[in-house]
C-alpha cells in the first residue's frame, strides 16, 4: 500500500505539472499525452497477443504520430470538422493496407513470425488478421488518446468561435482539470466505498472486486468533483468572464460530470474485460503498485472523448 500511495502521488504531481504547462504552451502537454498513447497502445497490443490476436506493434506505435500530424495540418489549413474525421478514417485504412502488404510482400520475415507464434495460416490471411487487430488498437486506445489533443488545441480549430477572448488557454486548462478531477474522484471513491461498504458485486465475471456501492460512490463523488472544479475556477475573474462569454453554465458542467462519472467506470470495465479475457492482472509494470499506463488511464481516455464532444456542444 505504501508503494502504491507514493507512486500515485508522483503520478498526480507529474499530471498536474503538464496540465499547468498548458497555460503557456500546448506542446509539453502534447508530448506527455503522446508518450502515454504510445506506451498504452503497446500495452494493449501485448495483452491481445496473449489472446493470440497478433498486432503489428511498430505500425500501431506510429499511429499516434500520424493522428497528431493530421491534426496540426488540419488546423494550419483551416479545415472543417468533417475533414478531421476523414483524416482518421484514411489513416486507419492506409495503415491497415500497409500492414497487409508487409505480410504479403516480405514473405520470409512473415513466415518466421508465424512460425514463432505457431500460426498455421497463409501469409495473406495472417496479414489480414494482423491488420484488423492493429486497427482495433488504433481505435482503442489510440483514437481516444487523440481526444486529449483535441481538447488541448480546441480554440485553434477555425470553426470554433473564440469570441476574441484573450485567455482561451485558461478555458482549456479548466476542461483538462475537469477531465482529470472527475476521473480521479470517480476511481478513488469507487475504491473507498467498495472497501468500506462492500455488498453485491457490479460485474463479478469481469471485475470481481468492483461493487455496486463502489460504483454509486464513484458516480456521486465524481460528479461532485466536477462541480467543485467549476466553482473553484469561478473565483478567478478572468475565467468567470470567459465562461460568461461562451455561455457556459454550472448545469452544463454538472451534465458533463455526470456522464464522465458513468463513462469512466464503463471504460474501466472495458479495460478489465480485455485483461480478464487474456488472463493477465495488469497491462504492465511501469508504475510500481499501479500496473501499466492503461491500468491508470482506462477511464481517462474514455472521458476525454466525452469532454471533447461536450466542448463542441456547449461552446
Amino acid at each position: 500500500m505504501k508503494k502504491r500511495i507514493i507512486t500515485g502521488s508522483l503520478i498526480l504531481i507529474v499530471e498536474a505539472l503538464f496540465i499547468l504547462s498548458r497555460l503557456y504552451t500546448a506542446y509539453a502537454f502534447d508530448m506527455f499525452v503522446g508518450l502515454l498513447a504510445i506506451v498504452g497502445s503497446v500495452e494493449v497490443c501485448r495483452v491481445m497477443e496473449r489472446k493470440r490476436l497478433f498486432v503489428n506493434i511498430p505500425i500501431v506505435s506510429c499511429f499516434t504520430a500520424v493522428i497528431y500530424v493530421a491534426l496540426l495540418l488540419g488546423i494550419k489549413q483551416d479545415r472543417d470538422w468533417h475533414f478531421y474525421l476523414l483524416y482518421f478514417i484514411i489513416a486507419i485504412l492506409a495503415l491497415f493496407v500497409i500492414n497487409f502488404l508487409i505480410a504479403v510482400i516480405f514473405k520470409g520475415p512473415t513466415e518466421r513470425e508465424r512460425d514463432r507464434y505457431g500460426v498455421r495460416v497463409s501469409n495473406a490471411k495472417y496479414g489480414l488478421q494482423r491488420g484488423m487487430n492493429s486497427s482495433f488498437v488504433m481505435v482503442y486506445p489510440a483514437i481516444l488518446f487523440a481526444s486529449m489533443f483535441v481538447i488541448s488545441h480546441f480554440f485553434e480549430f477555425y470553426f470554433v468561435n473564440s469570441w476574441n477572448f484573450a485567455n482561451t488557454n485558461l478555458i482549456v486548462v479548466f476542461f483538462l482539470v475537469l477531465l482529470f478531477i472527475v476521473t480521479i474522484f470517480t476511481d478513488t471513491f469507487a475504491l473507498v466505498f467498495g472497501m468500506l461498504i462492500g455488498g453485491p458485486k457490479l460485474c463479478p465475471r469481469i471485475s470481481p472486486k468492483k461493487t455496486i456501492s463502489g460504483a454509486v460512490g464513484g458516480f456521486v463523488f465524481g460528479t461532485l468533483g466536477g462541480l467543485l472544479t467549476y466553482f473553484l475556477f469561478s473565483f478567478n475573474k478572468v475565467f468567470k468572464e470567459g465562461i460568461s462569454l461562451f455561455g457556459i453554465k454550472w448545469w452544463n458542467i454538472l451534465i458533463v460530470s455526470l456522464i464522465c462519472a458513468i463513462v469512466c467506470q464503463v471504460g474501466d470495465l472495458i479495460a478489465s474485460a480485455l485483461k480478464r479475457s487474456a488472463r493477465v492482472k495488469d497491462y504492465g509494470t511501469i508504475f510500481p503498485g499501479h500496473g501499466g499506463v492503461m491500468d491508470r488511464v482506462d477511464g481517462l481516455v474514455c472521458n476525454s472523448l466525452v469532454v471533447a464532444i461536450s466542448m463542441f456542444i456547449i461552446m
